[in-house]
């Protein structure tokens, strides 16, 4: 991380690990720079989600009548048919039945994540941050587009220098065969004779 001449801190992002792909399926660079300051460490283990919704009486499971109630089943139960009512209640049918993370380190479930978990009230959101906790965190947290273009501008340059260096070396290659070596096959001149003779008419 490094600090820019207003003291905002910038987010190293690794181009090829973190932007090339999604960038090479259509996303875009806003889009890219709120997934990465939303992905979690790692993908979200259901047990350790279980645990944590339960002893927070978020979701608590009746197993003989097979409900389950809760701070966040209420929260769910008062949301608008749309596309949040549709990701919790997938997030919490998931975590409570046969699934073994959710990939919340990962593009696009870390937006999503990130949208249902918004509009919670104070309660629920300290626990929805337990859950990230539980993750290992949000390390890219507060990335932005500029960060995600410092990357590849980056990149580019790298490989800018890359191939520069490829080009010399290819053209010293080319005056070792097409000069040097040729020229030390008499025995007598070595290859700094040829390069000493080559430099002097230049």
């Amino acid at each position: 991380m490094s600090t820019n001449l207003n003291n905002e801190e910038t987010k190293v992002i690794d181009y090829l690990a973190d932007v090339k792909e999604l960038e090479d399926a259509g996303v875009s660079d806003d889009v890219i720079a709120q997934h990465l300051s939303t992905r979690t460490m790692q993908a979200m283990p259901c047990s350790d989600a279980r645990t944590i919704l339960q002893e927070a009486v978020a979701v608590v499971e009746d197993p003989v009548a097979g409900t389950r109630a809760g701070s966040l089943i209420d929260h769910y139960s008062g949301l608008p048919q749309g596309d949040e009512k549709s990701l919790l209640g997938w997030f919490i049918s998931h975590v409570f039945g046969n699934g073994e993370t959710v990939s919340t380190d990962s593009y696009p479930r870390s937006i999503q994540w990130s949208s249902v978990t918004a509009g919670m009230g104070a309660d629920l959101q300290v626990v929805a941050q337990s859950l990230v906790d539980a993750t290992g965190g949000q390390p890219d947290a507060g990335t932005t587009i500029d960060d995600v273009i410092a990357s590849r501008n980056a990149y580019n340059v790298q490989q800018a220098e890359v191939a520069r260096q490829d080009t010399i070396a290819a053209l010293q290659a080319e005056i070792e065969n097409t000069w040097i070596n040729p020229a030390v096959t008499d025995g007598v001149s070595t290859a700094a004779d040829v390069r000493a003779a080559i430099k002097a008419g230049l």
